[in-house]
């Protein structure tokens, strides 16, 4: 009976400790996946379909980005910190703030000589490329900040950043509708706006200032982050071109109007994707904390319950959009009937997304414990099955061929992960 009593006790003080991190975690991602939820169904209504296609298909550049900056950088600094004396957290940021400020100045780079590739090759994608390469620093700070929130663990001015990010935009693009300038350009340039406010409201509350920074400190992160994070980064790749990599093809064979059909149908499903963000992002910093005291065996018994965890949510949720679609998807896109007929292509894509959440929550172990290479072994796995399976049964069921494919793939790459995960190992690599 006493160690039953001390079991509840414990379960409560974490529940206790816990709630505070987890609304405020939730109700962050909350914000951002029902603004960008609501904005792409408005998109999809206020713009003609092939602009809307255009649309999807200029954002998958800023979903590339992402996904190098989060791999690259954003992922590794909980593990960094948490191993490399958490009482060195100020010099930490400053310099991380250097490291993310030039990585943005990059990838514009790169954004302004693709605009002026399409300038010449396709005029209507050079302007929304252009305006993307001016909004991309400030979307890269933000995504810093709010990580930021997180690892400071005040996921409270997450969530009021989240706000502020989520209130710009939507009254932004109302403003835009209202007064008839909605255009992809506008609306692209409406997110670095939003980004704007966000950080501003982040940095009011004293997180992420600015002091001085020695570049001997600069130089010791961006090792840091290159140790950890070399193998993230071409994963994250791989993992582009299998998702958000899509789209381009698509409208390359397709058209502009099948991959703002795919895009719609996808934003149905992203809520659950994002709720499972919200945990990684409040998790993955404390898993970090954890496994540095207690090491690799609590891991594992982490992985196995987040994974568990998380592809059950995505199971229930999925199962309920896929009952709902002949009900749902007329109200949402009533004036896009394209659309509404393609119902059935939610069933790969609701399978992909149970095994990529069931990635996500296993790969938290590798990242806590640096094992990273793996990570990139299991997406080039992915990359190749997708490779095969794509070019058999794109060719026998076309479209909802590929969509298969990419979601066996995806089974195929997080199977590894996961395995990897629950593996005993001694120490991390």
């Amino acid at each position: 009976m006493t160690g039953l009593r001390g079991r509840l006790g414990h379960a409560w003080s974490f529940a206790h400790r816990w709630k505070g991190r987890i609304f405020f975690a939730f109700l962050d991602q909350g914000l951002y996946s029902t603004t960008n939820f609501v904005l792409t169904v408005l998109y999809a209504w206020w713009l003609p379909l092939d602009d809307f296609g255009r649309y999807v298909v200029v954002w998958t550049a800023v979903f590339f980005i992402e996904a190098v900056q989060n791999s690259m950088i954003i992922d590794s600094l909980p593990a960094i910190v948490s191993h490399h004396g958490r009482q060195n957290r100020g010099r930490i940021d400053v310099a991380a703030f250097w490291v993310m400020a030039a990585f943005g100045l990059v990838s514009s780079a790169l954004l302004l000589a693709a605009a002026a590739v399409l300038w010449v090759t396709n005029s209507a994608y050079a302007i929304p490329v252009l305006v993307l390469a001016l909004a991309n620093p400030l979307q890269r700070m933000y995504l810093y900040y709010r990580r930021l929130c997180y690892i400071r663990d005040r996921q409270g001015v997450a969530a009021t950043a989240a706000a502020a990010y989520s209130a710009t935009l939507l009254a932004g693009a109302g403003a835009l509708a209202f007064f008839k300038l909605i255009s992809v350009g506008a609306v692209v340039a409406l997110s670095g706006v939003a980004a704007a406010a966000a950080i501003a409201s982040i940095l009011h509350a004293g997180i992420g200032r600015l002091t001085r920074v020695r570049a001997v400190n600069v130089k010791w992160l961006t090792l840091r982050i290159w140790n950890s994070g070399r193998w993230l980064a071409p994963a994250a790749v791989v993992s582009w071109l299998m998702s958000w990599g899509i789209f381009p093809l698509v409208a390359l064979f397709s058209g502009p109007g099948a991959a703002g059909v795919i895009r719609a149908l996808q934003n149905l499903l992203t809520p659950i994707v994002q709720f499972n963000s919200a945990l990684n992002l409040a998790l993955l910093p404390r898993v970090a904390d954890k496994v540095a005291d207690h090491g690799n065996a609590y891991a594992r018994r982490f992985a196995l319950r987040a994974t568990a965890g998380f592809a059950g949510l995505v199971v229930i949720y999925c199962g309920t959009i896929l009952a709902a679609a002949p009900l749902l998807l007329p109200i949402l896109y009533h004036n896009k009937p394209e659309i509404a007929a393609s119902e059935g292509l939610l069933w790969p894509l609701s399978f992909g997304i149970v095994w990529e959440a069931s990635r996500v929550a296993a790969s938290m172990s590798l990242l806590a414990t640096r094992r990273t290479r793996i990570v990139l072994m299991a997406r080039l796995v992915s990359l190749a099955a997708f490779g095969i399976g794509g070019m058999t049964l794109g060719w026998a069921a076309g479209l909802t061929g590929v969509l298969w494919a990419n979601a066996i793939a995806t089974a195929s790459g997080a199977a590894i992960v996961i395995f990897s995960a629950l593996r005993p190992r001694s120490s991390a690599v």
